[in-house]
């Protein structure tokens, strides 16, 4: 796309306002391909807030169905969909809302044996994705997440809450010098972490996960639009008290899985290296 129709003029008036974002950064929303992996309480609301703003290319990843007890945050399901693969309604009801998008959903888990056997389908459909929203409740598809956006080189936008604690963060891969500052998701969390907290023990507000998935999808059209500074902090998010916290991330240089990022923080020529 190289141009808007005066419908799409009226539609992101708004946005184009705007003036870092400007007619160029709507075009670059509207030509952009995003991964949604986790179509709960996060993904769904990544979703509707990125197909409202343009975006017209979606990749959908999640096994789960729709739950009864799903329906109070995640707002786009309704009884309707109870049983049904939440990536298939979600589909159905954004196509119906957007009927200009393509949404592709796969119903699938990432582990690392689903990666195996499905390694090719995965590889070929986030080669061509500019940003990958990581929107799951557990640490192990995080891991597995934060390893295929760092071997692929992708843009990986993080967010997590439980209770009243809730966090998100983007790690740009494709930059090297950045993420040689940062590190990677495993960086921050290391394998043997243990985290019992999830939605399910510990409860959660709807407008609690919606903070944070607003947040998300925020990073992710400032870095499709290029006017996103924030790479590689930390925001923490108390909904009880209503406070962010910041913290600049660092990379921990033993880790096993960004360490082929092989270059100091201070190294300006910084570029991946493979052994």
């Amino acid at each position: 796309m190289k141009s808007l129709t005066d419908r799409e003029y009226l539609q992101y008036s708004r946005t184009m306002l705007l003036s870092d974002i400007g007619e160029a950064g709507q075009i670059a929303i509207m030509n952009s391909q995003v991964a949604i992996i986790g179509m709960g309480g996060l993904g769904q609301l990544v979703a509707q807030y990125l197909a409202a703003a343009g975006v017209k290319h979606l990749l959908f990843i999640d096994h789960d169905v729709v739950d009864i007890s799903n329906l109070p945050r995640q707002i786009l399901y309704t009884p309707t969909d109870i049983g049904k693969p939440k990536v298939a309604a979600a589909k159905r009801t954004l196509s119906r809302i957007h009927s200009d998008i393509h949404i592709d959903a796969v119903n699938i888990k990432l582990t690392d044996d689903t990666i195996k056997a499905n390694l090719q389908l995965i590889t070929n459909k986030l080669a061509a994705v500019d940003v990958v929203f990581d929107c799951t409740d557990n640490l192990p598809s995080r891991h597995v997440i934060n390893q295929l956006c760092v071997q692929h080189q992708l843009m990986l936008v993080s967010g997590a809450i439980s209770g009243y604690l809730g966090q998100v963060f983007c790690l740009n891969f494709a930059d090297h010098t950045s993420a040689a500052l940062s590190g990677c998701y495993r960086c921050l969390y290391p394998s043997q972490t243990h985290i019992e907290q999830n939605c399910t023990q510990q409860g959660v507000l709807g407008p609690a996960v919606g903070v944070i998935a607003s947040m998300q999808a925020l990073m992710g059209l400032q870095h499709i639009s290029s006017t996103l500074n924030q790479y590689g902090v930390l925001h923490c998010f108390n909904a009880k008290s209503f406070l962010w916290q910041q913290a600049q991330m660092s990379r921990d240089h033993q880790c096993q899985v960004c360490k082929p990022l092989n270059i100091s923080a201070q190294d300006q020529g910084a570029e991946y290296v493979t052994n």
